[in-house]
């Protein structure tokens, strides 16, 4: 059986979940298994069948680790584990498989990083009493691009997509027409492949209303260069012209367009902001290297 998956990574609410694989472990049909690697295009992933020999949950890992470090039957996918990358150890520490990986792990970056994450989370996760992987290189913990861990994983960190598309229902904040307080409005935003719905959100307030009486928050030229969550903040890094502002705009709007938006999405509470990967201290008039909450009282519907 195999299976063709684009996946999609939700906020890190998810990470603390217990780990699914939309069956019940316990219940697996001949101890029947599903090893997780990458497609053709390297763009998603895709499953094989496997039974394994072993039973016993220590079996399992080790069994299963050294099958994702091989060739898929499939002669047209990839591995999951690129060859070069290599496990130095790994350890079980009550329902957490730590694994340990060597340098050339660290060398991985963007769509490759991720998919390799993710084919080796969603396989791992299936063997009973395994809810949570972690990953360490070089046994230091695995950070993003913005030098915030990783953390704990579930297989939902990583969620299915089996059709060409899916869509999430957002909520998105942008100024009046006086440019003093925030208009709601939500939209329906399609999925077209691997991406997180904070950088959907962030894109959408980027790319400004469509809606008659919504007026925009973000200087034309504005981009998000990265955007990660952990522990329940929202790391948002952003080009320099974010600091522009926009006339007529206050620089709470500015702001709270960004950060009331994202914390409607779960596993979010507070956002934290960053230019050219900076902590910049002001915005204006403004304190800006805070952590930020969200702000109910800039909201019209408030008032």
């Amino acid at each position: 059986m195999k299976r063709l998956l684009v996946f999609i990574i939700l906020p890190t609410i998810l990470i603390l979940t217990s780990c699914s694989i939309n069956k019940d472990k316990s219940d697996k049909s001949k101890n029947e298994y599903q090893i997780y690697c990458i497609d053709s295009k390297s763009s998603g992933i895709v499953s094989e069948s496997y039974i394994p020999k072993g039973s016993s949950r220590k079996e399992l890992v080790s069994e299963i680790m050294e099958v994702l470090q091989k060739e898929p039957k499939n002669v047209t996918y990839k591995r999951g584990i690129p060859e070069g990358v290599s496990i130095l150890d790994y350890k079980i520490d009550n329902d957490q498989l730590i694994i340990n990986f060597d340098s050339k792990y660290g060398e991985l970056k963007g769509i490759q990083e991720i998919l390799c994450r993710a084919t080796i989370v969603k396989t791992m996760c299936q063997i009973p009493g395994i809810d949570f992987v972690l990953f360490n290189v070089n046994d230091q913990p695995l950070v993003d691009s913005n030098g915030i861990q990783i953390g704990l994983m579930t297989a939902e960190f990583f969620v299915e997509n089996t059709g060409a598309e899916t869509n999430y229902n957002v909520t998105l904040y942008f100024a009046n027409e006086a440019g003093n307080l925030l208009k709601k409005t939500t939209r329906n935003i399609y999925y077209t492949g691997t991406s997180t719905i904070e950088e959907h959100v962030i894109n959408q307030i980027i790319n400004g209303p469509t809606e008659i009486g919504l007026y925009p928050t973000v200087p034309e030229g504005t981009t998000l260069l990265n955007v990660s969550t952990k522990e329940k903040i929202c790391y948002v890094d952003l080009n320099e012209k974010f600091l522009e502002k926009l006339p007529g705009i206050t620089e709470e709007v500015a702001i709270y367009s960004i950060v009331n938006s994202l914390v409607e999405l779960p596993g979010i509470n507070r956002v934290q902001f960053r230019i050219n990967g900076e902590i910049v201290e002001t915005y204006h008039n403004l304190p800006f290297g805070v952590l930020f909450e969200r702000n109910l009282a800039i909201n019209e519907d408030n008032q």
